[in-house]
């Protein structure tokens, strides 16, 4: 009897793989989805409409992009994560819900990396560390003799509460060694706000959501927290060339799926990825956005992710950083 049950499971087994290596074969035949998890207008949402056509036209189906906010970027990366492994449904999300997120919190409902397919980084964005005018400063080392001077004088705003533009202010404060009040706000247009009408002091937060106002004068950049200036705003010195080589804070945004995609749609996706990283209208439409078009075959990703999450659980657990 056993022996009859093993030989229908296998027949079973066997007219089921023909079956499941045609569907992957045939990928995609239907839309993909592209979830951002967070409100339309963000630097999410910005690259996933620039990248959705490029993706669409290569993969010849529809690539609808799907705003599910939420949770600061958990809830639409968990939809991701809980979907089916079959290439419709991907996520555009942002680092800090890869590798910060775990960190600050006991309620996001992922593991990463195991619940995921980690395909490639998309764009690579500098924090940008910025100043009312009033202060008269210009430069990262003007600031902190400033701050010396003064302990606990100045503020700093964030764009949010425990994601990577309020831990890069935290590594500010120990890789230069000052008091300074940290100030997280709720996200990056309320603080901007308050910036420009000189309610806080200096500001963190991704290049992008503050370019309008640097190319307007309503603020000045001190530096930019990334191994490289921008070609956005080549003046701008890095805080490596500050004399601050460990306060690096670059975001990045990366396209992820559920864990077990098939390897071929693997394959093709990440194909798709290195061609649109490549496209020179893309490129150029980034840069005017203060990023970077990037590729990362999904090795190199599952390697950043593992460095960044262990750097950022640090940076968390010694400034206490918690969100519940």
């Amino acid at each position: 009897m056993q022996r009859r049950s093993l030989l229908l499971a296998t027949a079973s087994l066997a007219a089921t793989a023909p079956r499941a290596r045609a569907q992957t074969a045939e990928w995609p035949n239907r839309p993909v989805r592209l979830i951002v998890p967070f409100p339309p207008g963000g630097p999410s949402d910005i690259f996933a409409r620039l990248l959705a056509p490029l993706y669409s036209a290569a993969l010849h189906q529809p690539v609808v992009v799907e705003n599910r906010a939420g949770g600061g970027g958990v809830t639409g990366t968990d939809a991701a994560a809980k979907a089916t492994p079959d290439g419709y449904v991907l996520a555009i999300t942002n680092g800090g819900s890869l590798v910060i997120s775990p960190h600050v919190s006991g309620n996001v409902p992922y593991r990463v990396p195991e619940d995921f397919t980690l395909l490639s980084v998309v764009s690579r964005v500098p924090e940008a560390l910025v100043a009312h005018p009033r202060l008269g400063l210009r430069t990262l080392p003007e600031l902190v003799a400033r701050a010396k001077r003064e302990p606990g004088k100045l503020n700093i705003g964030t764009a949010g509460a425990a994601g990577i533009s309020h831990l890069a202010a935290e590594l500010l404060r120990v890789q230069a060694g000052v008091e300074i009040v940290v100030v997280p706000y709720r996200g990056a247009a309320p603080a901007v706000t308050d910036l420009v009408a000189g309610n806080i002091d200096l500001l963190f937060a991704d290049l992008p959501v503050l370019l309008p106002q640097l190319r307007g004068g309503a603020m000045v950049a001190l530096a930019m927290a990334s191994g490289q200036r921008s070609p956005s705003l080549p003046e701008v010195s890095t805080t490596g060339e500050a004399g601050y080589p460990d306060l690096l804070a670059d975001n990045w945004y990366a396209v992820v799926g559920p864990a077990r995609l098939p390897e071929p749609v693997v394959a093709r996706l990440s194909a798709v990825l290195r061609q649109a990283s490549q496209d020179p209208a893309l490129r150029a439409a980034f840069q005017a956005q203060g990023a970077e078009a990037v590729f990362t075959t999904p090795a190199e990703f599952t390697a950043l992710v593992a460095r960044e999450s262990e750097k950022w659980r640090r940076i968390a657990e010694s400034a206490g950083i918690r969100t519940d």
